[in-house]
C-alpha cells in the first residue's frame, strides 16, 4: 500500500509593543527611570529614557512538508514498511530579552528529514509478537535553549544535527498464564554543528537522548477463578547516561560553569503491579520505582550565574497506592 499527504503552510508573525526600563528604587519606594533598555541597540543602561519608544520585528516563514509510505504484508502476515516525512516546526521570538534589543530575534524554522523503515508481526502460531524498527532524522535549525548567566534561557539554532538509530519490542506468551515482554532501543543524537556562547559543541550529544534504553517485564496469572483472574505484572527499566544540557561536559571559554554536573547517570528502575479482575471491575496495586533509585531529571548551570552550585531536580522517587476501574 502506497500512501502519500502533503501540507503548505505560511507563517507570518510579528512581535510588537515591546519595551523594558531600568529603574532605581526599592519595592516600597517610588521608581526613578534611569533608561531605556528595549529599544535599545547599545549596552544595558547606555540609552536614554523614553516611555513612549516601542520595538517591533517581523517573522515569516513558508514550508511544503507532507509523508510517503509504502507497506507490504507478506505472506506469513508480517507487516514490512517504509517512509519518509519531511517535518516542520515554525519560527519563534524570543520574547523574553529585557537588558537589550539584541536579545529579542526571530528565530528560524526548524525542519526534519525523517527516515524510517521496519517489520512487525505474529510468529510462532500467533505466541510471539515481534517489531523492529530502524530510523534517520536530519535536522536542520534545530530549535535549542541556551541557557546563559542570570540564569536567563534563549532559544538559538542548530544548525545541523542528527538521530538515528533502533528500536525492538518483543511479546512471547510461554504458556497461557505467563507473558514475557521486552523491548530495547540504540539511540544516537548528536549535533553537527553548533557554537554556544563560543564553545564549539559540534559531536556532542543531545540532552535527555540516553544511548540505550532497555524494558523487560512479565504479565504471570497467579490465579484464575470462574469469573476473575489475579495477574502480577513485574518490570524493570534501564537508561544509560542522558546529559541536561547541549553543552554536555564542556564549558563556555571564560565561564564559571561546570557542566559536567549536568548529566545522569545509567540507573536501572523496578515497578511492579498486581490485579485482581472480577468480570468487569479489575482492582490494583501498584508501585513505581519500588527500590527508590535517586535519579535526577533535570539539570541547569547556576555557577556560570556566580552561583557556588548548580541546580538538579530529583525526579520522582518511589511512589504506590491503589486504582479501581469499572468496564462497559
Amino acid at each position: 500500500m502506497l500512501t502519500i499527504g502533503a501540507r503548505y503552510t505560511r507563517d507570518r508573525a510579528r512581535y510588537d509593543d515591546g519595551s523594558a526600563y531600568l529603574f532605581l528604587g526599592g519595592a516600597d519606594a517610588t521608581p526613578i527611570p534611569l533608561a531605556t533598555t528595549v529599544p535599545c541597540p547599545g549596552a544595558p543602561g547606555t540609552c536614554a529614557y523614553d516611555p513612549d519608544a516601542r520595538y517591533a520585528i517581523p517573522g515569516r516563514n513558508d514550508a511544503l512538508t507532507g509523508r510517503v509510505a509504502l507497506s507490504y504484508t507478506l505472506d506469513s502476515g508480517a507487516l514490512v514498511y517504509a517512509s519518509y516525512s519531511r517535518g516542520y516546526r515554525s519560527g519563534a521570538f524570543n520574547g523574553g530579552g529585557y537588558t537589550s534589543s539584541a536579545g529579542i530575534t526571530y528565530i528560524a524554522p526548524e525542519r526534519v528529514n525523517a527516515y524510517e523503515a521496519g517489520i512487525k508481526g505474529r510468529f510462532l502460531d500467533r505466541r510471539l509478537t515481534l517489531a523492529t524498527a530502524g530510523f534517520y532524522y536530519d535536522y536542520s535549525n534545530q530549535q535549542v535553549q541556551d541557557t546563559r548567566a542570570g540564569p536567563v534561557s534563549f532559544l538559538v539554532n542548530a544548525p545541523r544535527s542528527e538521530i538515528y538509530g533502533a528500536e525492538i519490542e518483543a511479546t512471547l506468551r510461554v504458556v497461557p498464564a505467563f507473558t514475557i515482554n521486552a523491548s530495547g532501543g540504540y539511540l544516537h543524537a548528536q549535533y553537527k554543528e553548533l557554537t554556544l556562547q563560543g564553545a564549539d559543541l559540534a559531536g556532542n550529544d543531545l540532552p535527555f537522548a540516553p544511548r540505550w534504553t532497555a524494558q523487560a517485564g512479565v504479565d504471570w496469572v497467579l490465579l484464575r477463578t470462574g469469573n476473575g483472574e489475579v495477574t502480577f505484572s513485574p518490570t524493570v527499566n534501564y537508561f544509560s547516561r542522558q546529559y541536561f544540557s547541549p553543552f554536555n561536559g564542556i564549558d563556555a571559554p571564560g565561564s564559571p560553569q561546570v557542566n559536567a554536573e549536568l548529566q545522569q547517570g545509567a540507573y536501572t528502575k523496578v515497578n511492579a503491579s498486581l490485579s485482581w479482575t472480577i468480570d468487569r471491575i479489575t482492582l490494583r496495586a501498584w508501585g513505581n520505582n519500588i527500590f527508590n533509585r535517586k535519579t535526577h531529571g533535570y539539570g541547569l548551570d547556576l555557577r556560570g550565574a556566580g552561583f557556588p552550585y548548580n541546580f538538579l531536580v530529583p525526579s520522582v522517587p518511589r511512589t504506590y497506592g491503589i486504582s479501581a476501574r469499572v468496564g462497559f
